[in-house]
């Protein structure tokens, strides 16, 4: 901090810093200088990119990579090119509102991200891929392992000729109730529907099919006994 002309702190204010930073866990300082570098770097003021570096600090290694990684995505001009507000808010929301493993938060957002930023897929301008990519990843909370795959298995069978073949807009719509169903709901989704559509199956048409596979798709798995106890 010292070294670190533009951060203007005071030696008296950089001891109080420095021993905030040393209660964190191991790996604190690299946390706090990491963050701190990458936010003074985006011209964030000095007082604010010290407090968010101290977050960080007293938090762990993934939250921080976590928004290390959310925060360059939404901020710099290759990907979401985000204002500096709407970065951080990203990026902290992310990081260290979602009570769940950050690897898979990480991995949800990058690949929900890269699905919509860097293919025509989903044809949506860059700013509604970083709302989508977030809204997306915070609904797998509380899935094991992330959320994305599934997402993605379900955009692609709900648009494919095996399944209901819906335009891509209702079939976002769709895959992002079926995802916040919970786990299960994709694979009971399309079980269903594949049963509804059969002719030795129920012989539906495609929107009765998509009712009754829903209804299905929204059925949670009861706790076992031991679940019951934790």
């Amino acid at each position: 901090m010292r070294s670190r002309d533009d951060l203007a702190i005071k030696d008296r204010a950089a001891q109080e810093v420095a021993t905030r930073v040393a209660q964190g866990c191991t790996g604190a300082a690299k946390r706090f200088i990491s963050t701190i570098a990458l936010l003074r770097q985006a011209e964030l003021n000095s007082p604010e990119a010290v407090e968010i570096g101290l977050e960080y600090a007293l938090g762990t290694d993934a939250e921080a990579n976590t928004f290390s990684f959310v925060f360059k995505r939404a901020f710099v001009s290759d990907y979401l090119d985000l204002d500096l507000r709407s970065a951080l808010q990203m990026a902290r929301t992310l990081s260290s509102e979602l009570k769940t493993d950050q690897d898979s938060v990480r991995k949800d957002f990058e690949q929900l991200l890269e699905t919509c930023a860097r293919s025509k897929k989903l044809d949506l301008p860059r700013p509604q891929c970083g709302t989508f990519a977030m809204r997306i990843t915070k609904k797998g909370e509380n899935w094991n392992g992330g959320v994305a795959k599934s997402f993605h298995a379900a955009l692609d069978f709900l648009t494919s000729e095996k399944g209901p073949s819906l335009t891509t807009g209702d079939a976002l719509k769709l895959a992002e109730d079926l995802i916040a169903s919970g786990p299960g709901s994709v694979e009971n989704f399309t079980q269903a529907y594949r049963y509804a559509v059969a002719e030795k199956g129920m012989n539906l048409d495609r929107e009765q099919a998509i009712a009754f596979s829903r209804k299905l798709s929204e059925i949670k798995k009861p706790a076992t006994s031991s679940e019951q106890k934790r």
